[in-house]
């Protein structure tokens, strides 16, 4: 929920150059902040603040490098404000009958690449409750905190103190196929480190591979007809923390973050039986159809 406004200030003197020092003035925000992150890194910060007619308001920017900084209305008229000396950087605004005022900004490199993984240790300002995030195109998952969040082409609304963000622009996949008797079943496996050929063992319900790189992002996008959950994952014999996601009905998405090379196993609680899993149930009810028709017959 949003925060309510709780302080009025009496302010005689205000331009747009006036700087008050340490001196904190105005009450918190009612604000939506909105990011947009380019491909190249680049946040474009929007701060929607609405109007308090009885009182200042002081609006806290996100960390970082600024760029391109305005405060106008909705109509794209400027807007005066007053900087206050403090890092970040905080404005205040003064009493309005305005429904919105936009402070937008941008800030350059907030997002760095790292051999192909964007990330960003991101703060939310102390006066807000939380940031909507939009993403480049090509990037239809995020990780924060290293736990996996599928997007689907839609925004993120971050709640909280902040994240420590990763993505992956296009994100490679590789399709490992496992054949059991007559079947054919396809893997999907998304990551920028090299997958070696896929071991599947019927008997311990376990699906394995090796990888050649630690404390990377893999993303195992496993049928259900193959392997079933709950889920559990190993490297090198070794748990490690798994996180299934993005359950469609057939596939079920499984994020992990490997700390050493080695072999990555995924175990789940029924594997692919030697015969399809539907004649058991299509026997036991023609049984039970069966003995319910011949009850209601009479034989001479």
């Amino acid at each position: 929920m949003l925060k309510l406004l709780a302080l009025v200030v009496i302010v005689t003197v205000f331009s747009t150059t006036v700087a008050f020092g340490q001196v904190s003035m105005g009450g918190p925000p009612n604000e939506d902040i909105k990011i947009s992150i380019d491909g190249n890194g680049t946040a474009h910060v929007v701060h929607v603040v609405a109007g308090n007619a009885t009182s200042a308001i002081h609006v806290e920017t996100v960390s970082g490098t600024i760029a391109n900084f305005t405060v106008s209305d909705q109509a794209g008229n400027s807007v005066q404000y007053s900087t206050i000396n403090q890092n970040p950087l905080t404005i205040l605004l003064l009493p309005t009958q305005r429904n919105a005022t936009l402070v937008k900004y941008d800030i350059p490199n907030a997002v760095s690449s790292n051999n192909g993984t964007w990330q960003w240790n991101y703060r939310e300002p102390s006066d807000s409750a939380y940031t909507d995030f939009y993403f480049p195109k090509g990037v239809d998952m995020i990780w924060s905190h290293d736990r996996p969040v599928y997007l689907g082409g839609k925004g993120l609304r971050q709640v909280g103190n902040g994240m420590d963000l990763a993505y992956i622009i296009n994100e490679p996949e590789t399709i490992q196929t496992v054949q059991w008797q007559n079947q054919t079943f396809n893997v999907g496996i998304r990551t920028l480190v090299n997958a070696g050929s896929p071991v599947f063992d019927q008997s311990s319900k376990a699906y394995a591979f090796d990888i050649d790189k630690a404390n990377s992002y893999v993303t195992v996008i496993m049928p259900k007809a193959l392997l079933w959950g709950p889920y559990q994952s190993t490297i090198n014999t070794k748990s490690i923390l798994t996180n299934p996601f993005n359950d469609n009905g057939t596939y079920v998405w499984i994020g992990m973050k490997p700390n050493e090379t080695g072999t990555l196993q995924v175990t789940g609680t029924t594997a692919i039986p030697e015969f399809p899993m539907f004649v058991p149930l299509v026997v036991a009810i023609s049984a039970v159809v069966a003995l319910r028709f011949s009850n209601k017959l009479s034989f001479n």
